[in-house]
């Protein structure tokens, strides 16, 4: 609200002034550039000459500074409080439309407070969808763009390109996405990500020095190393694991694989060397993680691993297709922290291992289950869309139909969209 005479008849017309112009001028700066730029602007119009100020209105211009200060300070500290990033865009802006646009003389980057950053190249169209204190979601519309994700413990970054999703930990890589082609290239430095999207019922797991391709329109899938010759014959990605029976949610104890050994003595478990199952993860040493979870003995690290090893756990056997040790780590979670973020996604996670193995209802379940402990979470529109494809699959279009309009009241925007207006019969 802009302060005038009529509004606050305590202030004269170059007091109004004064604080017009520092709200004006200090828009966009940080509470305590605010503060320090209002007093300021007041001390310098203060003295101009001939300017003059009763008692009065310098009572209250004072008041009115003081309350800035105030609000500022107030301000700040819920900022300190708060963990959630923030980011910059530097050689660039973010557009009205919230997009960040390279052109052929720019080529912005977007530097997040944890130290990741998302470079965009000559051309490139990318949306910052949403931040938390987790990471941020990035959806590139056109063109390619650089990332480097620092890995932190509770790090989750997504990227959407096209109907694609790649899920980050703390990696570096090169995405490109061809709408005109519908081709989407992704080039993995180091680290792992996984790849999920229309063309495979199982996340593909892309390992640093690899570098993936897939041709939506061909239903083309390949994988090959980096350091192929260009031209050279690619070999496709492997095919899915046999599949195993998956578990149906329930609010029921999940009990430990048979044949669980009893647990380790205390003096043989502060024997042990600490893990660095999230170091070896970034490194891209999955099957040291879980090998190293076997040798120790399955059961046993399920009951005793972290909230975080069991995630990394379950990630590295994902990536690995091991699909047995990703679900009975996913369950763990569920078991033992159903309550964190992280046991609410194991059952997106879970979900996902369903519908690859099985394809079915039991992976229906699971989608549901995660929409109705976290609506809001990160991978809401992923589990949504998985639904309306399932049920479409199961039940016919008429019943998707429903899941559908939801869908597109929730994520109009989102990577199954346009499969969701094809259902609902919208343009």
């Amino acid at each position: 609200m802009t302060l005038d005479e009529e509004k606050d008849p305590a202030l004269g017309p170059e007091a109004a002034r004064a604080v017009e112009l520092a709200r004006r001028s200090l828009g966009m700066m940080s509470p305590q550039q605010r503060v320090q730029g209002l007093l300021r602007v007041t001390e310098r119009t203060a003295r101009r000459p001939g300017f003059r100020l009763s008692p009065l209105r310098a009572g209250a211009l004072a008041l009115a500074a003081a309350a800035a200060v105030l609000l500022g300070v107030n301000v700040w500290q819920r900022g300190a409080r708060s963990d959630r990033l923030s980011y910059e865009v530097e050689g660039g802006a973010v557009q009205q439309d919230g997009s960040v646009q390279a052109d052929t003389s720019s080529r912005p980057k977007v530097r997040f407070s944890d130290g990741t950053e998302v470079q965009l190249a000559e051309m490139a169209r990318a949306h910052i969808v949403s931040v938390d204190e987790q990471g941020a979601r990035v959806a590139l519309d056109r063109g390619e763009v650089h990332a480097r994700v620092v890995h932190r413990s509770e790090a989750q970054w997504l990227f959407d390109a096209g109907p694609f999703l790649v899920t980050v930990t703390g990696t570096a890589f090169a995405l490109s996405w061809a709408p005109e082609d519908e081709r989407l290239d992704l080039r993995l430095e180091n680290g792992a990500v996984i790849v999920s999207g229309p063309l495979s019922g199982k996340p593909i797991a892309v390992r640093a020095g690899q570098w993936l391709t897939l041709r939506q329109r061909t239903g083309e899938v390949l994988l090959r190393d980096l350091d192929l010759q260009q031209g050279a014959e690619a070999s496709p990605a492997p095919a899915p694991a046999p599949p195993d029976r998956a578990e149906e949610p329930s609010a029921a104890p999940v009990p430990d694989p048979p044949g669980t050994p009893a647990g380790p003595t205390a003096a043989a478990l502060s024997a042990e060397p600490r893990r660095d199952w999230a170091g070896k993860l970034a490194a891209g040493k999955l099957d040291a993680i879980v090998d190293e979870a076997q040798r120790r003995g399955l059961g046993v690290s399920l009951a005793e691993s972290s909230n975080e090893e069991l995630s990394v756990l379950a990630d590295a056997a994902r990536y690995t297709r091991r699909n047995d040790v990703a679900r009975q780590a996913l369950l763990a979670q569920r078991r033992r922290f159903p309550a964190t973020q992280r046991g609410k996604e194991a059952a997106f996670l879970l979900g996902r291992l369903a519908e690859a193995q099985e394809g079915g209802a039991a992976a229906l379940a699971w989608f549901e289950t995660y929409l109705k402990e976290a609506p809001q979470g990160a991978y809401a529109s992923e589990a949504l869309g998985r639904k309306m494809v399932i049920v479409q699959r199961l039940h016919g279009d008429a019943e998707a139909e429903a899941v559908a309009r939801a869908y597109l009241s929730r994520f109009p925007g989102g990577t199954y969209a346009q499969a969701a207006r094809a259902l609902a019969r919208t343009p």
